[in-house]
Parts: structure tokens; C-alpha cells; sequence
């Protein structure tokens, strides 16, 4: 599409309105700034910043610390990096206040399903150095930020979902091990569904997380169930709408299968606020979860090796899991993009990325790097995790409507599971998300 002043415009609007919204103490964290610093920042382009959002995370940042120690110290470094870092709960608005204030560093951290909506906003800028394609070109699919066919950001891990169970309750009760070639079929996930209820050993024996109903958690992990199913949150031929994949035919059959595990008392509409550790402690048989639940099994539980990784079911289309975590890019005000790519080209070696994968003990986004973290090499007991995402993932739609999408569907599927109409609810939705859509001019490219 060529480029117009009215798309100029809207993202100029949507992202004022965003700033508009922020708290003061956001504001804060960026007021330091001022006209003086983006004019000496521009002055000296051999010096450039990284924000990054792991403040609140000791190994992480170490890990992003080392980094810039070896760049800065490396005799071909093209300018020296430094660090400015946030506490992940401000991190965003941080990005949204300073943009609409023209105050970006040259390279942010992006929550990987952002992306399209901070490149569609004039925040990132697409990669293009060649060297720093040709070793994204190593990267999962699941490490790759994405827009319109152009590469924005790169990522050092990636994270998934899973059911967990434990093999002595699956053999107890006749239900067989799902493995990464062989999922369960959707008759055997809800046999096993039933079985367990009927067991009488829980009163809610699945758990799927839906406590998690802030974050984007249901998008995340329920959008794949949908789409194995079929359906979908937009239409990704063109991203100009959710009508037909949403409140299809196959939207409805998930929406319902979502209300019966309700209704039926598999899950309850409330959930946990730990499901990893209610696991741990027996208050369910069957856990749907992110891979992060591994750190709280191997922390507490004793019967760890009792406890086995499997795919989600395939509901008809396969089956699908979620992928896409925090991954860095370039601003488009950076002075000096030859140093920003030359910078990203070089935290991508192996040895660095496992050294930011294993700080949350988060699946490498190479397979060198797979081989230095024991437990993502072979045999560890990590490494399903890696097949399941490499055969299976299905990225968050990349358009940036997507944060919207995320929301509206949240609360859709949540009051669905409580008893609301599933044919007007989804409607509901599908008329709420186009509306977004066409209120953005649909979201084009320059």
C-alpha cells in the first residue's frame, strides 16, 4: 500500500492516545530525558542503548550484561552499548510514553506478538543487514518477530505450552501416553477427561489456567486449541477480519467444548492461581501449561519422574501450541543502524543464547545453542518441549490488532465458560475485533 498522510495519522493518534493513558509513574521512568540527551544522543551515534525489561530478573540480565561486556570489548564493535533496564509490569508503557515523546533507545526488547504493532506504530524499524539475516536464518520460526513479510526483531528463546500428567494416573486409569508424533485424538482427550472425573480423586481434575485472566493467557493458550479445532482468532489471509474463523462452524464447536469442560466438571471456571504447584500438590490429574510449570515440578515435586510432557490433543486440524517470547529490535529513530544490527548479529551466537535461554530455563531458539544447555540436548529432559514447539507452533496472529484481539477473546471465551450464549457471544466478538480493525484503516503497512 503506498503511504498516506491519514495512516500516518492513525498511528500518530493511537499512539498518543496510548501515551495519554499512562501512569505518571511510567512517565517518570522516561522523564529524565530530555531535549539536551536526544541531541547528544544524536551527536554521538558511536554510542548506543539497549532498554531491555529484565530488571526484575537476576540471570537475565546478567545475561544481557555479558553480552554488552564482550561487544564493547570486541575490536570490530561499530559503536558502544549501553544498558538502561525496567521492570517488565512498566516496560511497555516506558516504549509507548518515550516514543510518543521521540525519545527511543536504538534497541528496545519486544514481547514477540507486539511486534507488528510496535513496527505498524513507527517504533521498530525492519532488519536488513545482511550478515544479521543470514544467521536469523537459524533461528525457530517461534524466534522471529515478523510484519508483512519483514523481519523486526530476533529472539534468544522461546516458550510453549503442554499437558502435563502423571504416567502412574494415566496407567492406573487405561489412558494412554500422547507422544510428539502421536497426540491424543479428541475422542481420547475427552475419554481421558471423563475417566479422570470419574475417578473421584478431584474435584476438578484438569487444569487449564483460567484464573489467568489478565494477561493474554487465553489468546496464548486457548487460541491453539481453537485452532485445532479449525477456527481461528482473524482471518490470516489478509488480517482484515475475524468473521468465518471465529464464529465459524469450528469457532462454535471449540467455544462449546470449552463450556462443557465446565459443565461437566473437568475445570473450574475459576482455577488456581498456581496451577503448577496445585499439580505438584495433587489438586488436579491433568495439567494444561506453560513450559515454565517444569521450574515448579522441579522444585518441589518428589515424584518428578512420575511426571510426563505431552502435546495438546488434536482436535481435527492437528495439533497446534503456542510459541513467540521476548525477542530485541531497532527503533526507527536510532542515529546508527549499522551498530544496532552489528550488535544484534553478535548476541545471536550460540553461547550467548543459551545463556539467555537457560536463565528461564526457556527452549534455545538454535539448535548450537540446544546442544550447550543440557537440558534441552538430547536426551534431556527438557528437549520435548523443542520437538513440540519445532512441530506444532502456531505463532499469535502478526497483526497489530492482536493485543485487541487477545483481550476481546479473553473475556468472550471467559463469559462463554460461565454459561453466556456461545452464537451471540462469538457475534459479539467478531463485530467488536472488525470494528477495531476498520477504526485503524485495517492496519496497513506504509
Amino acid at each position: 500500500m503506498p503511504h498516506t498522510n491519514r495512516h500516518r495519522t492513525t498511528r500518530r493518534t493511537v499512539v498518543r492516545a496510548l501515551a495519554a493513558t499512562l501512569a505518571i509513574a511510567s512517565l517518570a521512568t522516561v522523564g529524565g530525558c530530555g531535549e539536551a540527551a536526544r541531541a547528544a544522543a544524536k551527536a554521538n551515534a558511536n554510542e548506543i542503548t539497549i532498554w531491555t525489561h529484565t530488571a526484575g530478573s537476576e540471570a537475565e540480565l546478567a545475561g544481557v550484561q555479558q553480552i554488552i561486556k564482550d561487544y564493547n570489548a570486541s575490536p570490530d564493535k561499530k559503536a558502544t552499548v549501553k544498558l538502561q533496564s525496567f521492570p517488565q509490569s512498566s516496560y511497555n508503557d516506558s516504549i509507548i510514553s518515550a516514543s510518543s515523546a521521540n525519545n527511543l533507545p536504538c534497541l528496545v526488547d519486544v514481547d514477540q506478538p507486539n511486534t507488528p504493532y510496535w513496527a505498524w506504530a513507527g517504533i521498530l524499524e525492519p532488519l536488513t543487514d545482511k550478515a544479521l539475516l543470514e544467521r536469523a536464518g537459524d533461528l525457530m520460526e517461534s524466534g522471529k518477530g515478523t510484519w508483512n513479510g519483514d523481519l523486526y526483531t530476533v529472539g534468544y528463546f522461546d516458550a510453549t505450552v503442554a499437558l502435563f500428567a502423571r504416567k502412574s494416573v494415566l496407567k492406573k486409569l487405561g489412558i494412554r501416553v500422547a507422544t510428539v508424533d502421536e497426540p491424543w485424538t479428541k475422542t481420547e482427550m475427552n475419554d481421558a477427561l471423563a475417566k479422570l472425573k470419574a475417578s473421584g480423586e478431584w474435584t476438578y481434575p484438569f487444569e487449564i489456567g483460567t484464573a489467568d485472566n489478565k494477561s493474554e493467557w487465553y489468546a496464548y493458550a486457548f487460541g491453539p486449541i481453537l485452532q485445532s479445532f479449525g477456527g481461528d482468532l482473524v482471518n490470516r489471509k489478509d488480517y482484515q477480519s475475524s468473521d468465518g474463523v471465529l464464529n465459524g462452524k469450528e469457532g462454535k464447536e471449540f467455544a462449546h467444548w470449552m463450556r462443557d469442560l465446565v459443565a461437566k466438571g473437568y475445570i473450574s471456571s475459576k482455577g488456581g492461581s498456581d496451577t503448577a504447584l496445585d499439580f505438584v500438590n495433587n489438586k488436579s490429574g491433568l495439567l494444561y501449561g506453560g513450559i515454565w510449570s517444569m521450574s515448579t515440578f522441579q522444585k518441589y515435586a518428589k515424584d518428578y519422574d512420575d511426571i510426563v510432557v505431552m502435546p495438546m490433543a488434536d482436535f481435527g486440524h492437528g495439533s497446534v501450541t503456542g510459541g513467540g517470547s521476548w525477542t530485541v529490535g531497532m527503533t526507527q529513530s536510532c542515529p546508527n543502524k549499522a551498530a544496532a544490527q552489528d550488535y544484534i548479529r553478535f548476541s545471536l551466537q550460540d553461547k550467548y543464547i543459551a545463556t539467555m535461554a537457560k536463565a528461564g530455563m526457556n527452549i534455545p531458539t538454535t539448535t548450537g545453542a540446544q546442544q550447550l544447555v543440557p537440558e534441552f540436548s538430547k536426551g534431556g529432559d527438557m528437549q520435548i518441549f523443542t520437538k513440540i514447539s519445532k512441530k506444532y507452533v502456531k505463532m499469535r496472529p502478526e497483526t497489530p490488532a492482536y493485543n485487541f484481539i487477545s483481550t476481546e477473546f479473553r473475556k468472550t471465551i471467559g463469559d462463554i465458560m460461565n454459561g453466556a450464549d456461545v452464537d451471540t457471544w462469538l457475534d459479539k466478538a467478531v463485530n467488536h475485533i472488525d470494528g477495531n480493525i476498520q477504526g485503524a484503516d485495517g492496519y496497513r503497512k506504509n
